[in-house]
């Protein structure tokens, strides 16, 4: 009986039997072929590995790869006891009994391959196999010299066995960390190691993770080999390797949140750190000089160098861990802190206690720090499944979560002297500080090292960050200014402050003001003496009142002034160059205006004393003449009353995204009649 079965391009590049499954895949103009049913082919691939040359076998094993991705004819294949001819191939390495054509190597890699695509999916247990068959896998990943497609497959299957059987222990066992270390040193092979060892991570527990971290992926080797070779700065690192990187940095961090996430924080480990940091603190609080919040300060007061770093108890200090996340590693990291970072903590104290009133809380530092860290490092989170960076920095200690924090609590000392904070400021300083850490952990070349972090830090001070978060916020304004929504709000809101801005000219003009006296000859002398003369308007906004005056040091009032014009008679505004009295002057006309009034058409001719005045007049007799404001003062103002009104109104939505489009009204109800049910 013949089958059908799909071109390869027509089936996600792969041949495939036409089955009742699949055959809704089948497109107009797909190529479809004759050929044997899965049962025959499979018996002929059986039979030439079972009984032909190696030239046969060969050929066979590579059929067999071409079809291991089908699921019908691995069905078959599982039927026909193919699974079990293979692995005892492999175990007894079959392949080798009769010479072939190609190198040995590739038939290993193509029986390996054959392997795992069966494997995939998932119609055999990984538990199948036997010791022999993890000895032979072992024996490959161990040979440093063998094959990077043998050791790719060959760690492939072991994870797989890691992961999905009850061989574990012997898995690891066959296993020697020195070969991974050579199989990390192939780009070709960086990929599969690093796979192997994730999965070793997460199978593990106990003092066998502590050992995997601290002796092996973190050991002084492995972390050269690291940024070096696997993710170095100057190399271009294949996706399939930063993911990787990136899950082992996962697994890492995740060990930090394990050590210090169980048991009580009053115990007696605790209780030791506790005495170490107030030794190490005493130290240092006996150079401090006295300031004069502190007053005099005896060495031997019960509690005071603990009550100094900022816990409230000093007595009882544990007891302000009971209300704080991941407790123990805050402690954990204080302790660090002052034992291993020495120097570093010296300082800290020691700046930090020298400043009159503006001492930074040690103890809230140090929980609001660890929060900030286990959120960059997504301690104590899984992978994310799409995406995901790694750090550089995690592999460039054997410590990096706990190296971190001190260079955050160093940075913390720095920042928090630039900005001369005091503790009304803890809040902003933290807030300054996040954004320092993770701009320069998150650059777009990130750091490799943590003194390489150090240095990216320095480059953003407390200024830089101030200038970083004015131009985020400006941006943002910027885009939501240009949802559909805000557009609409502001030109609902465009009359009203336009009216706004009128008044406030309106004001303006009648509190009157002082004008350069000319007239179309030149200035106007009285006593040989040069005069300036007044302007002002009424308070019902219908007569201008003005007139000259020898008190330069007030505006007259409007009964001082002898001249009036009635704003009815004013008939239009001319500015610059338009107006009479400059016309002939070669000097600048930029503050020059007149009113043509009505008969014989004169004018009444002013000159600003500087621009916002020439503003603030031309804007109030556009007003009055009922047209609109133009001046640059007038947009200006326009759009920061806009700006201002336009928060101000969105204060509630702080937080919720505006949508680019208005959202639209639903339609009314068919009738407007409305029943109540009252319970009686």
């Amino acid at each position: 009986m013949g089958y059908i079965k799909f071109n390869q391009h027509y089936i996600k590049g792969i041949p495939s039997y036409i089955t009742e499954r699949n055959r809704g895949e089948i497109k107009n103009g797909s190529v479809l072929t004759l050929c044997p049913s899965p049962t025959k082919n499979v018996s002929s691939i059986l039979e030439s590995i079972n009984m032909g040359d190696g030239t046969r076998k060969q050929e066979a094993l590579k059929q067999l790869s071409n079809h291991a991705s089908d699921i019908s004819f691995v069905q078959e294949f599982i039927n026909q006891r193919g699974m079990d001819l293979l692995i005892n191939i492999i175990e007894g390495g079959g392949w080798e009994k009769s010479p072939a054509t190609a190198s040995l190597t590739e038939v290993v890699a193509i029986t390996l391959g054959c392997f795992l695509e069966l494997m995939d999916h998932g119609l055999v247990f990984w538990d199948v196999v036997d010791q022999a068959f993890i000895n032979k896998i072992s024996s490959y990943v161990n040979q440093s010299s063998c094959d990077p497609a043998v050791v790719q497959s060959s760690l492939t299957i072991l994870e797989g066995l890691l992961l999905n059987s009850s061989k574990q222990a012997l898995v690891e066992k066959q296993i020697s960390w020195v070969a991974l270390v050579q199989h990390l040193k192939r780009s070709s092979t960086q990929a599969s190691t690093l796979s192997y060892i994730n999965a070793i991570f997460t199978k593990a527990s106990g003092d066998g993770v502590r050992d995997l971290r601290y002796h092996g992926i973190l050991s002084p080797e492995v972390r050269s080999i690291m940024l070096s070779t696997v993710i170095p700065m100057t190399g271009k690192v294949s996706a399939d390797v930063a993911r990787q990187v990136y899950i082992l940095q996962c697994h890492l961090m995740q060990v930090v949140h394990q050590q210090h996430q169980s048991g009580r924080i009053d115990n007696e480990t605790s209780e030791k750190q506790i005495a170490d940091i107030r030794k190490s603190t005493a130290s240092v609080l006996a150079e401090v000089p006295l300031t004069s919040s502190t007053g005099p300060r005896k060495a031997s007061e019960s509690g005071d160098e603990i009550g100094r770093l900022g816990f409230k108890s000093p007595k009882l200090p544990l007891d302000e861990f009971a209300t704080v996340n991941n407790a123990q590693l805050v402690l954990h990291c204080m302790h660090h802190f002052a034992t291993r970072n020495v120097e570093a903590f010296r300082q800290w104290v020691f700046e930090s206690f020298s400043r009159d009133t503006s001492e930074c809380p040690f103890f809230e530092s140090s929980v609001e720090i660890v929060g900030i860290l286990a959120e960059l490092f997504r301690i104590g989170l899984p992978p994310v499944e799409q995406g995901g960076v790694y750090d550089s920095v995690v592999f460039s200690s054997d410590s990096p979560f706990e190296e971190a924090y001190c260079l955050a609590m160093s940075t913390l000392n720095k920042t928090w002297k630039e900005m001369k904070a005091t503790s009304q400021d803890f809040l902003k300083v933290m807030g300054v500080l996040r954004e320092q850490l993770t701009l320069s952990l998150r650059d777009a070349i990130p750091p490799a090292t943590l003194e390489d972090w150090r240095n990216r830090i320095r480059q953003f001070s407390y200024l830089e960050i101030n200038k970083i978060q004015k131009e985020r916020r400006i941006a943002k304004e910027e885009l939501e200014s240009q949802a559909e929504p805000i557009v609409e709000l502001r030109e609902m809101l465009r009359p009203e402050v336009l009216a706004l801005i009128g008044e406030n000219r309106l004001r303006h003009m009648q509190k009157g003001s002082k004008f350069a006296h000319r007239e179309r000859g030149g200035f106007l002398l009285y006593n040989n003496k040069r005069q300036s003369w007044y302007c002002r308007l009424s308070q019902n906004n219908k007569l201008l009142h003005y007139g000259d005056s020898d008190d330069a040091s007030r505006i007259p009032v409007a009964e001082e002034m002898p001249n009036l014009v009635a704003v009815s008679d004013i008939k239009a505004l001319l500015t610059g160059k338009d107006c009479p009295h400059v016309k002939s002057k070669k000097s600048s006309s930029s503050l020059a205006f007149s009113l043509v009034l009505a008969g014989d058409k004169k004018t009444l001719d002013f000159i600003a004393p500087n621009e916002k005045e020439f503003h603030m007049w031309s804007d109030g007799f556009h007003k009055l003449l009922g047209e609109d404001m133009t001046s640059p003062l007038a947009t200006q103002d326009l759009k920061d009353l806009l700006t201002w009104e336009i928060k101000l109104r969105l204060l509630d939505t702080e937080g919720i995204a505006i949508p680019e489009k208005t959202p639209k009204f639903p339609p009314p109800p068919t009738n407007f009649d409305f029943s109540t049910k009252f319970n009686d």
